[in-house]
């Protein structure tokens, strides 16, 4: 066994190696502002490097690893992505620091008004080298929205997407299947092993929206052929094991009514149940306990169980499958709790407080949810979920009472409507 000098020496390097990737990337994709954006606005280059790099450095110990290089290298393919990251950065210092609401809404009408001037640029480009590039830019503008600004103004920036992605995923006959009924539809496994880091975005945004918001995906999806753990290059950011991933995507198109064959709940319960994690002993990247790791893994398999239970079978919260899983769920917690990278149990905690009927249960998520803010955050922000709880726990789950998924869908309806 290596002494414990060499591992910390092999921590150290890795660290480094982040931050040249990081400070590479911010130089490589610096470029001029957009023409509509005045001059006087902008700031000089080296403060936007400084402002970027740290920011990612700080981002970075919220990593399962470092991103993918095939990543990276797509993001600097588009100049313009340096602004959005920037405007990001901007967002979640001033959450950081509880700025004033000015500070805020100043940032937010920039955010929205280059995503306007990027959206015209590319309604005058029909190329699809345009769509890609566009939807590069607008899958960085859901990410800041849903961990900046909120569910409802992220969502909305993802159904804006819908139709580049649509086009891109045509083009490509290894994206889409016609099925029987002459229906074009999206091959899930193909899409995420695809090395266009927009298409995996979007499936990955969609996926989750549809868990934790209780949207019918915005796409109809096929689930023909595997998934390839190994090409799946997006666990470093939500940490969800790909093959439970398919699974809740299967469990959404089932809620919403998908006319694809679909495997049964007592097959897809036997996968989760037989599902083992690939983690090795010692990864490389960012040196993440592999036990930290697989705490976050192993909770994702009991919230698959508990959606297949609740959102397929339709029983209620207090069944005693949910309840087991909600106690192992929590258990798996204490693991990464007051880590940086415990955000990454943002939706162990949604669906935990969904099923929860114990009060102490509820007041440590609903306290975890609202610590999701500015830097420390997932893909999205703890605040909407913790209002949907507080809705659900006071009206239908009150004093522990059972609640349904199309309970908490209602709860999510009344606070974060128009999605």
């Amino acid at each position: 066994m290596r002494g414990s000098s060499h591992v910390a020496a092999e921590h150290l390097q890795s660290e480094s190696r982040g931050q040249v990737e990081n400070v590479h990337l911010v130089q490589a994709s610096y470029a001029s502002v957009p023409p509509s954006v005045d001059a006087t606005l902008a700031m000089r280059q080296e403060h936007i490097e400084l402002v970027i790099h740290e920011h990612h450095m700080k981002r970075l110990g919220y990593w399962l690893t470092l991103p993918p290089t095939p990543v990276t290298n797509r993001l600097l393919a588009v100049p313009k992505s340096t602004w959005i990251v920037y405007q990001g950065a901007m967002l979640a210092s001033a959450l950081d620091r509880n700025m004033e609401s000015t500070t805020l809404l100043r940032s937010i009408d920039w955010l929205d008004k280059l995503e306007q001037e990027l959206y015209c640029q590319y309604c005058s480009n029909s190329s699809l080298e345009g769509a890609a590039g566009w939807l590069i830019t607008q899958i960085q503008i859901v990410f800041v929205k849903f961990t900046a600004i909120g569910c409802s103004s992220g969502y909305l920036a993802l159904q804006k997407a819908l139709p580049a992605f649509l086009r891109l995923v045509a083009i490509d006959s290894n994206l889409h299947i016609d099925n029987a009924r002459g229906n074009l539809v999206t091959s899930f496994p193909h899409t995420l092993g695809v090395p266009q880091y927009e298409l995996q975005s979007f499936v990955m945004y969609d996926t989750i929206a549809s868990l934790l918001l209780g949207t019918s995906p915005l796409v109809e999806y096929d689930y023909n052929g595997e998934c390839d753990p190994a090409s799946h290059g997006f666990e470093w950011m939500h940490g969800v094991p790909v093959v439970l991933f398919e699974i809740i995507s299967q469990v959404n198109s089932w809620r919403a009514g998908s006319r694809v064959t679909l495997e049964d709940w007592q097959k897809l319960e036997r996968r989760v149940l037989n599902w083992q994690s690939r983690l090795a002993i010692a990864e490389g990247g960012l040196y993440v306990n592999t036990t930290v790791k697989l705490a976050i893994q192993e909770g994702w398999r009991h919230v698959t169980l508990i959606y297949i239970y609740m959102g397929m079978c339709g029983v209620s919260s207090h069944d005693e499958r949910v309840q087991e899983s909600i106690s192992e769920i929590i258990r798996l917690g204490e693991t990464v709790d007051n880590l940086p990278i415990g955000v990454h149990i943002l939706p162990h905690c949604v669906i935990v407080g969904l099923a929860a009927k114990y009060e102490k249960h509820r007041a440590i998520i609903h306290k975890k949810l609202l610590s999701f803010k500015g830097n420390r955050l997932w893909l999205f922000h703890g605040l909407d979920f913790a209002r949907i709880l507080e809705h659900l726990w006071y009206g239908v789950g009150a004093g522990g009472a059972p609640v349904t998924c199309d309970d908490y869908v209602q709860s999510r309806r009344a606070v974060v409507p128009g999605i």
